[in-house]
Formats: structure tokens, sequence, C-alpha cells
């Protein structure tokens, strides 16, 4: 009687341990991915969910410090200096917002006994758009006001000024993207494969700008840009000709 106690518990805790070895479903690692890319909620089940969890959430993290540093270098092209404190501020707003706006599905999984590819609708921030605004925006402000456009911090602030407030009210794209990013499995641990760097960085600027990747994000912006400076064009060809004689 006493060993069949013991067999049974043996294999009560072989059945227990085989399951704690299968882990999550691939399409709970999808979302437990984008709850802590994007959200940063779920790190501590994130941590044990993915192998070297607690390391890749840091790693992850550094998508959004990216970013702050792309976006600073952007401003930073008129030759002024951006504020560090001003550019950390800004890009923590947009992240507040892709937090309380934006939203993600998964269409598609196609798993295999090592990993699954996992296909994303992702509906993000429009980004552009809060971009073409402000853009038109300080233009006004510029003509109303030359001086601006004579010194280059002070068109820097402006800029600030104007974009702060923009992202505030920044609203969601129309259109959703689709995105793929392929998660490995093993021994019952999810993790992301060297690989796929890029197609988590192309996840990650899909909430916050609701562009597939940074080429599409700046073509957009081209475009948008273009519009306004045509506008501009248009705007000083109807003004009057002023009469010298």
């Amino acid at each position: 009687m006493k060993k069949l106690w013991i067999a049974s518990l043996l294999l009560v805790g072989i059945f227990l341990t085989s399951c704690g070895a299968k882990g999550i479903s691939a399409e709970d690692a999808g979302e437990l991915f984008v709850d802590r890319l994007v959200y940063q909620k779920e790190e501590s089940r994130f941590a044990k969910e993915f192998r070297d969890g607690e390391q890749l959430g840091k790693e992850l993290d550094e998508n959004s410090e990216a970013f702050e540093e792309n976006f600073a270098k952007g401003l930073s092209s008129t030759g002024a200096q951006v504020p560090q404190e001003e550019a950390s501020k800004l890009t923590k707003e947009l992240l507040k917002q892709a937090k309380d706006k934006t939203t993600y599905k998964i269409i598609k999984i196609d798993e295999t006994k090592t990993g699954a590819t996992i296909s994303y609708y992702v509906t993000g921030l429009d980004l552009v758009s809060a971009m073409q605004e402000m853009t038109r925006q300080l233009v006004k402000e510029t003509l109303a006001n030359p001086e601006i456009a004579k010194d280059d911090q002070k068109t820097l602030e402006a800029t600030f000024s104007i974009l702060e407030e923009r992202v505030k009210a920044i609203k969601i794209k129309t259109d959703p993207v689709e995105l793929a990013l392929h998660l490995e499995k093993e021994k019952g641990k999810w993790f992301i494969p060297e690989d796929q760097k890029e197609a988590v960085s192309n996840l990650f600027l899909a909430f916050i700008s609701g562009s597939k990747d940074l080429d599409s994000m700046n073509k957009e912006l081209e475009e948008a840009l273009n519009e306004v400076a045509k506008e501009i064009i248009d705007s000083l060809d109807t003004l009057p000709i002023p009469n010298n004689s």
C-alpha cells in the first residue's frame, strides 16, 4: 500500500512538472508580449513566462528610450539645442497617449512545435497628423511673429509648446496596420529570436505612429509636410499685390 501511495505521488509530480514545462499558449504569449512592450503591464508574469524575462523586459523598454533619442535628434536638426527634460516629457506624454488610446488584436497564429508567427492588427496614434497640425500652427505663429523664425532656439521652443498641445489631443489612425512577429519556445519558455529585433521595433512604432515601419512613417510625414507647404504657397498667391506707384 505504501509503495502504491509513493508511486501515485511520483506520477502526480511528473504530471505537474510536464504541465509546468508546457507554458502558456502562443496567443497568450502574443498578448503578454504587447502588454509588456507597449503598455508596460504584466511585468512579473512576463518575467516568468519568457526566457530571461526580467532582462528581456529591460531590453524592450529600450524601444521607448531609442524613440526619445531619435525624436530629439529630429527636432535638433534645426540647429538648436534640444533640452533633454523637454524631449523626455514629450515622449512620456506620447507613450501615455499610446497606452490610453491604442488598440490591437491578434488575427492569425501560425504555430509549429518550436514557435509561432503571430499576426497583429494595430490601431495606433496618428503621429503624422499631429506633426502636420503642429507645422501649420508653427507657420501661423511665425508669420504673426517673424522673430521666431530668426532664432533657432525660439523656433524650437515654439515647436515644443505646440507639439505638446497636439500630442495631448492626438487621435488614433483610421486604419489599422498589419504586422507579424515570430516567437520561439524552449522548455516551456517563450523567447525572441535575434532576427526579430526589427519586427519588435516596428511593432512598437506601429502603436506610437500608426505606421508599419520607419520608412512608411517618413514617407507619410514628407507627404503631409509637402501638403502644408503647398497650402502656404497657395495662401501667398492669394495675397493682394502691393501698389508701389
